[in-house]
């Protein structure tokens, strides 16, 4: 049970997409669950394509040594042989709390993805959901299967070993070379950390928090990483010297813009996409939790997809919304409410971040220089570039303190500016 909602979490397994039940399409096929017929196991699932089911009978040439591929893995850890046949690991994307991101190409027919390690001792009680096929999943897993968006980032595969899950993504973006944060992080007292949800809206606290237990819904921003010179082995195989990947996020193609903002038509074109994303999750009952530029994956003709869905949370969307009580967003981020610590919603959360993005976009900094003017509403940005009328009558209803009054994301989708 989700430890900080008054009802129950809604097992997203059985939440309505079609008539037909909830498809499910990992791996090479697509079934779908349907009350009447017998659910297949995870054995099932993963080996029910021909191309994977020829790769059963062929003998691996290929190394399993997953220190050979990232120092992110424990010494002597050894990758799943399915994986393997399939997928030829290349450079590094990001690390952050649960775990790492890393490219792969698919070795016959080579098209790129994203694999994204996630450490199964570092997911929270929170983030996980009970399967009929799969059994004890992460959240994130489910919804990049449950979604069918433009603007989403779809899960194309699954495989696990002891320690870890291999969600396997489509990769989107183009390439953003690595920008400096330095310009950025003078914007606003609030800190912005690029790849670790924050802890709770006692991050703004100057001592720090105590050590939570270990069942607490959030989790510990130390290190996951293992002592590199405890890992090295006595005769050690040479490691394959893969790079780190330029970021294809928004937040490094703001960067690379000639202001270090863009456009208000570029931010009009990009802004829709987004809002567009977050009122189809809305509409089923899920919120991202952690919307920010860097949680979106952009290419060279400025189309988004919403990634990183590891803070998310799924609700049945006929019932009243619940209040929750901790954050697992990003602080620079946090709502109004948030920050003077109130039980707080979700949805009106989410639409106060695509107010927050909007200014990153428009101005290319944080509208509040502090937190008490985050709190307080105040917007405070630059007299230029001179935003249009509409545009900051859109700022404002996004970043209204008040979660009562505050637009809906409805509203925000029908608002004049992004309809113009």
């Amino acid at each position: 049970m989700y430890p900080h909602s008054p009802s129950p979490p809604l097992d997203i397994s059985r939440l309505p997409l079609s008539p037909d039940g909830l498809s499910l399409s990992f791996g090479s096929s697509t079934t779908a669950i349907n009350s009447s017929s017998p659910l297949p196991t995870y054995h099932d699932c993963l080996s029910s394509s021909p191309e994977r089911s020829r790769h059963h009978i062929v003998k691996s040439s290929f190394s399993q040594d997953a220190d050979r591929y990232s120092s992110h893995f424990p010494s002597d850890h050894q990758l799943d042989l399915d994986f393997v046949r399939t997928f030829q690991l290349e450079d590094e994307l990001g690390a952050g709390g649960y775990g790492f991101v890393m490219t792969a190409r698919h070795r016959w027919e080579g098209y790129e993805v994203a694999v994204k390690f996630i450490i199964k001792d570092k997911v929270p009680d929170y983030a996980w959901v009970q399967d009929d096929r799969y059994g004890r999943l992460p959240t994130e897993v489910f919804l990049l299967d449950y979604m069918d968006h433009d603007n989403i980032a779809k899960g194309l595969d699954l495989f696990q070993d002891p320690l870890y899950f291999y969600l396997v993504q489509e990769l989107h973006g183009s390439p953003w070379p690595k920008a400096t944060r330095t310009k950025r992080a003078k914007s606003s007292v609030i800190s912005t950390p690029s790849l670790t949800p924050s802890v709770s809206a006692d991050s703004f606290n100057s001592e720090p928090a105590p050590s939570p237990p270990i069942a607490s819904p959030y989790h510990q921003l130390t290190s996951y990483l293992p002592d590199p010179l405890k890992m090295w082995k006595k005769n050690p195989q040479p490691t394959l010297q893969y790079s780190r990947r330029p970021s294809h996020d928004l937040f490094e193609c703001i960067e690379q813009s000639e202001h270090k903002r863009l456009s208000e038509e570029q931010a009009r074109y990009i802004f829709a996409q987004v809002v567009d994303a977050v009122h189809y999750l809305d509409s089923h009952g899920i919120s991202h939790r952690d919307i920010k530029d860097e949680n979106i994956a952009i290419d060279k003709d400025l189309r988004v997809k919403l990634i990183d869905f590891g803070s998310a949370i799924a609700v049945d969307p006929t019932q009243p919304r619940p209040y929750y009580t901790f954050f697992y967003g990003t602080t620079a981020y946090a709502a109004a409410e948030i920050l003077l610590k109130k039980p707080y919603q979700a949805a009106p959360a989410e639409v106060w971040t695509l107010g927050v993005l909007l200014s990153y976009l428009l101005h290319g900094m944080s509208p509040f220089p502090t937190v008490k003017d985050a709190i307080k509403g105040r917007i405070v940005l630059d007299e230029y570039p001179k935003l249009s009328r509409l545009a900051w009558d859109l700022l404002r209803k996004c970043l209204d303190p008040n979660p009562k009054t505050r637009a809906t994301i409805q509203e925000v989708k029908e608002h004049r500016w992004l309809n113009q």
